[in-house]
């Protein structure tokens, strides 16, 4: 039997000088960001709390290393709680410290089932895409291990998530298109997850309509190559939430397990990682028979063609925000290939399990080959 939650209390606010205001900072609340974010947006003087910027410790997707740099810091003061204003390097990271002083992320990733919270978590998403404000899951760089691998914790959720549009207003394009897909693979591999039950699935369903029309509005108005505005940048920041809580629930899939090993060894941003293996895992689900039809019935309709052809028009469609590209061309080759199929194996069972199918090594090391 499957079971439905919603975490955090999920919030909106005008903008950061409010949000602020509603919060109540003290100086035993600490701001992890970065810099960029921030300072356009608000001084730092006027606020009595301490403040990180990520920048100072991390640059490119979390590493374990990174992590423990940061957990270290955190030692210094006795703080109460973290607020964290980002996106998702930020937001993963934030979870860690949820746990107080005196732990590597090694300890974390052992014990933190059963390791009490000590701080209070209070999160702003500024990309369109992460959703990771809303579920328990920091994803990390193990730098030994050469992939990804995802913490779930129940004491790494949120107590508050916050929306502000205006933070995300000057988010440069690329991160909006590769944001916004990850919100669009979310909605739709938390759809097909064997996890998934009718709560979930509304989540789903309405995070991909928002998508879907905001990709359409775009194209027709030839503003692709711009990120948007007003209500419209507000629908995408909506959406990813909205997949945020269908994935937190009923968990990513085969497309997440493959792009991991890309995205550590290429450093390439986490949903172009997840484009450049999404059509080819859906070839592969269609070839081993895997039953699509609810999920193709409805974006027949969101993308007005038949179901047989929503794939192709699918793809047809994202590329329109973002131009996909051979593996080939970050460097993959067949060793590759199939060295990143017995990884994926090795570490990602977590994500296997939501696909609505088991896939082999040889079907996923198949997978990377078809898109060679």
């Amino acid at each position: 039997m499957g079971s439905f939650t919603i975490k955090p209390v999920i919030k909106t606010a005008a903008n950061l000088t409010a949000f602020f205001a509603q919060i109540k900072v003290t100086p035993q609340d600490v701001i992890l960001t970065n810099k960029y974010i921030l300072e356009p947006h608000i001084s730092l003087a006027d606020l009595p709390v301490d403040t990180i910027f990520l920048e100072e410790y991390l640059t490119g997707e979390p590493t374990d290393a990174a992590a423990d740099r940061l957990l270290e810091r955190l030692n210094q003061k006795d703080y109460q709680r973290v607020i964290a204003i980002g996106g998702g390097s930020v937001i993963d990271n934030s979870k860690l410290l949820v746990y107080g002083s005196g732990l590597k992320i090694a300890e974390i990733a052992e014990k933190g089932s059963r390791l009490p919270k000590k701080r209070q978590l209070i999160i702003v998403p500024t990309t369109t895409g992460t959703g990771s404000e809303v579920t328990n899951v920091a994803v990390f760089n193990f730098l030994q291990k050469k992939t990804k691998m995802g913490l779930a914790f129940d004491q790494m959720y949120a107590d508050q998530v916050y929306l502000i549009s205006q933070l995300a207003a000057t988010m440069p394009y690329k991160v909006f298109a590769t944001s916004s897909i990850d919100a669009l693979v979310h909605s739709i591999e938390s759809y097909i997850s064997p996890k998934a039950t009718a709560f979930s699935k509304s989540f789903s369903v309405t995070a991909l309509k928002l998508i879907l029309t905001g990709y359409t509005k775009m194209i027709f108005a030839n503003t692709t190559g711009k990120t948007p505005q007003g209500q419209a940048l507000q629908s995408f920041l909506e959406a990813s939430t909205l997949a945020g809580v269908a994935f937190g629930n009923a968990g990513c899939g085969a497309v997440h397990a493959l792009a991991y090993p890309i995205g550590s060894e290429y450093h390439i941003a986490h949903g172009q990682s997840n484009y450049l293996v999404f059509g080819g895992t859906f070839k592969k689900y269609t070839e081993l028979g895997a039953d699509l039809s609810e999920i193709e019935a409805l974006l027949a309709v969101e993308l007005n063609v038949a179901p047989q052809e929503v794939w192709t028009r699918l793809e047809q469609t994202i590329d329109q925000i973002l131009p996909n590209q051979p593996l080939s061309q970050i460097g993959m080759n067949q060793d590759k290939c199939r060295e990143f199929a017995k990884s994926v194996i090795t570490n990602q069972q977590r994500l296997l399990v939501n696909a609505p199918l088991k896939l082999s090594e040889d079907d996923i090391s198949a997978i990377y080959e078809s898109l060679l």
